[in-house]
């Protein structure tokens, strides 16, 4: 079966994606090959995963340092790995949702 399209996309990433959103916007009939997820290494790997692993240590060290002098009792210190994972993985499954809906 052979499909015709005005504009070809390699790569999901911020730049497939960017540029296929504005050539639709143009009235291009567009498709995008990606081999793994979309969004690209920043989103899946790279960028937004550690942002929220860095918020999470904002999080943790403002407690900390702050939480004493609004009664927070900061001696229970605990932390549950499996929670930051699976609102990590939530997070970028919400950006991927975005993006699937973007490109129908």
């Amino acid at each position: 079966m052979t499909k015709h399209y005005d504009y070809i996309a390699i790569g999901g990433g911020s730049g497939g994606i960017a540029s296929i959103n504005r050539a639709a916007m143009y009235g291009q009939k567009c498709a995008l090959i990606e081999a793994k997820e979309l969004g690209g290494t920043c989103v899946n790997v790279g960028c937004v995963p550690k942002k929220v692993m860095w918020h999470a240590a904002q999080i943790r060290e403002a407690i900390h340092m702050y939480g004493p002098d609004y009664g927070f009792d900061t001696t229970i210190n605990k932390f549950n790995w499996e929670t930051l994972i699976a609102s990590r993985t939530a997070y970028i499954d919400r950006i991927h949702t975005s993006y699937e809906k973007r490109a129908r």
